[in-house]
């Protein structure tokens, strides 16, 4: 069974991280849940926008530079950011490693056996921010941000342990030795979705850009939801779909869930217009924030 293949590679700290990723796209197919399989391409391919890299990608660094004077020079000197403003040293010290798992994997590789760092080059401009708290005649010729490598390793951990963590729940819901053409209907049975969303969107804040977007709204609040989605970039006349696709389902008494029902119907169609481009966020965030909303107001999260 696929699903037990995959659960293997994780299991196995060696076991390739990438073909435990491209098994569980074809899972999802076999499943019928397309849709899902944003997360894995992103994490196959790499992210396209900064602004999608979800917060375990988020890897910190220290600020090195290339430091002169007319007596002595420092060609891996660690600069000092204390004095600099907060949104000036969150950029220069934070990351966003938009690489692909297979680069990712490659690289700690490199790291292990060569000692070899990723490094993010800073623009000339910013060595002026440094020239200003050292001795006077010491100038700042190139600087740079060693970036952590535990924390790129850890990236590959988090993936690791978020998509263990789907299969074997995945695996408890449905049984053992399910045939594949009675897999989406089983899928559907145990809301794969919803699997799915808890075990690779596990956290109530999602990363907008260099924002935390708190999801917040109250059970039972319409309007509420409607606040926490909107700040996705979604249209007003996609907003009141979802007012009447969540009210539709109470009417029925149906609790509004992403895996049924008219909202069910609403989420996938907000995911379209996610992966299309003409909302704030991406895919992935899109369907985090949705989903977490949704709950709250369902149940109270």
């Amino acid at each position: 069974m696929l699903l037990d293949e995959i659960i293997t590679i994780l299991s196995d700290s060696k076991g390739s991280l990438t073909d435990a990723l491209l098994k569980t796209k074809v899972l999802l197919y076999q499943l019928g849940k397309k849709d899902l399989v944003s997360w894995v391409n992103s994490e196959l391919s790499g992210y396209t926008r900064e602004s999608d890299v979800p917060p375990y990608r988020i890897i910190g660094g220290e600020v090195r530079g290339h430091v002169v004077s007319i007596a002595w020079q420092q060609t891996n000197f660690l600069l000092p950011i204390n004095h600099l403003k907060e949104p000036t040293r969150t950029n220069i010290t934070e990351h966003r490693i938009t690489m692909s798992i297979q680069s990712i994997e490659e690289a700690v590789e490199a790291f292990r056996e060569k000692g070899t760092i990723l490094r993010r080059n800073l623009p000339t401009e910013f060595c002026g921010l440094f020239k200003k708290v050292l001795l006077p005649g010491v100038e700042v010729n190139a600087a740079w941000c060693d970036i952590s490598m535990i924390g790129v390793e850890n990236v590959i951990s988090e993936v690791r342990s978020r998509l263990l963590d789907f299969a074997l729940e995945l695996k408890d819901a449905i049984g053992a030795d399910v045939p594949e053409k009675e897999l989406p209907k089983k899928a559907q049975e145990v809301q794969a979705e919803k699997i799915f969303s808890t075990a690779i969107y596990n956290s109530g804040t999602v990363i907008l850009g260099s924002t935390n977007i708190q999801v917040n709204n109250q059970q039972g609040d319409i309007e509420g939801l409607v606040q926490e989605i909107a700040k996705l970039g979604y249209q007003q006349s996609e907003l009141e779909q979802l007012r009447h696709a969540v009210t539709s389902d109470r009417a029925e008494g149906r609790t509004p869930d992403v895996t049924e029902g008219a909202t069910a119907k609403w989420f996938g169609k907000a995911l379209k217009e996610a992966g299309k481009g003409v909302v704030k966020v991406g895919v992935d965030v899109a369907a985090s924030v949705i989903t977490k909303a949704i709950e709250h107001f369902a149940t109270g999260g």
